[in-house]
C-alpha cells in the first residue's frame, strides 16, 4: 500500500494481511439502528482500500430509517 502525504506509519499498511474489524450501522426496524461488524470481502487485483476520516449522511438515509422496512433494502454505497 502506498503512503500519503500525511508521514508517519501508516497502520493500515502494517496491517494489510491482517482482519482488520469493520463496523457499519445496519438499519434493522424503523428508527432501530444496530453497528454491528462488517467483514470485507478479500481485495482484488484492481481494489484498494482507503481509510474514512469523516461520513455523513444524505436525506435518502433519513428517509429510510424514518419510513422503509428494512426488508427491502439493498446495502447501498455511493
Amino acid at each position: 500500500m502506498a503512503h500519503g502525504g500525511g508521514g508517519g506509519t501508516d497502520l493500515m499498511a502494517c496491517k494489510q494481511e491482517e482482519e482488520v474489524e469493520n463496523k457499519a450501522a445496519w438499519l434493522l426496524g424503523i428508527k432501530t439502528l444496530k453497528i454491528q461488524p462488517y467483514h470485507l470481502p478479500p481485495l482484488g487485483p484492481l481494489d484498494v482500500k482507503v481509510r474514512i476520516k469523516a461520513l455523513g449522511i444524505c436525506g435518502s438515509d433519513v428517509h429510510h430509517f424514518k419510513l422503509c422496512n428494512p426488508a427491502v433494502l439493498a446495502l447501498v454505497s455511493y
